[in-house]
């Protein structure tokens, strides 16, 4: 696969997944009230905590995967069918229950580190990113210029993350409630995609591996 396109695709499917846009109005509701320098403290915890995140599971899944005696392929189709739903909850407009519970939102008002909990994980760096985040880097198929592509992926997503989170008050002064859910939707429905060639390409594996076809 072309090097470019394979940086793309991994960008699309993680900045789908991560969502920052669709954070956006539970940002500014447990954000309301703080002054400029605690905001800011909100969204670089949250950051670095969608950071540390990615980027740990990223490198370290494949041996937990080797402790666990877990195939590449078969954790493929259990995140593909994990995408889909977080997928479905969006196309629906609702923040899947995989990424933030009612009882998260609820406990985050009163907590002073919410940018590293709920914001950062697992509103942002949740099971789903970085379900996609291990895949990408791991999958038997990809070799040092694709990590390195996965790398910059994941680093760009974190960047402009920040950003949005960081001009929240603006973007959803214009966007505001139903322009999130719109991209929100959109952004579902890309993941669908994504999770339906998760399942499909770990299936395909599984069924060669045991058949010999």
């Amino acid at each position: 696969m072309n090097l470019i396109l394979y940086l793309v695709t991994v960008f699309v499917a993680l900045f789908a997944m991560v969502n920052p846009i669709g954070a956006l109005p539970v940002l500014v509701s447990v954000t309301e009230g703080y002054s400029k320098d605690d905001f800011e403290r909100v969204v670089r915890y949250a950051a670095m905590s969608e950071a540390l995140m990615l980027f740990s599971f990223m490198l370290i899944g494949i041996y937990i995967f080797e402790v666990l005696g877990i195939n590449i392929n078969d954790f493929k189709v259990a995140g593909g069918v994990l995408l889909f739903k977080v997928a479905f909850d969006m196309l629906q407009g609702r923040t899947s229950t995989t990424k933030l519970t009612p009882a998260e939102t609820e406990e985050s008002i009163e907590r002073t580190s919410i940018g590293i909990a709920p914001i950062g994980t697992p509103l942002l760096a949740g099971p789903g990113s970085i379900t996609a985040a291990i895949i990408y880097f791991n999958s038997y198929s990809v070799n040092i210029p694709e990590k390195i592509a996965v790398v910059i992926s994941v680093s760009l997503v974190v960047v402009i993350s920040y950003f949005i989170l960081h001009y929240s008050s603006v973007l959803f002064k214009y966007l505001g409630k139903t322009g999130s859910l719109i991209i929100s939707r959109i952004m579902g429905l890309l993941l669908a995609a994504i999770a339906v060639d998760f399942m499909v390409t770990g299936l395909a594996f599984i069924v060669k591996s045991i058949t010999g076809v």
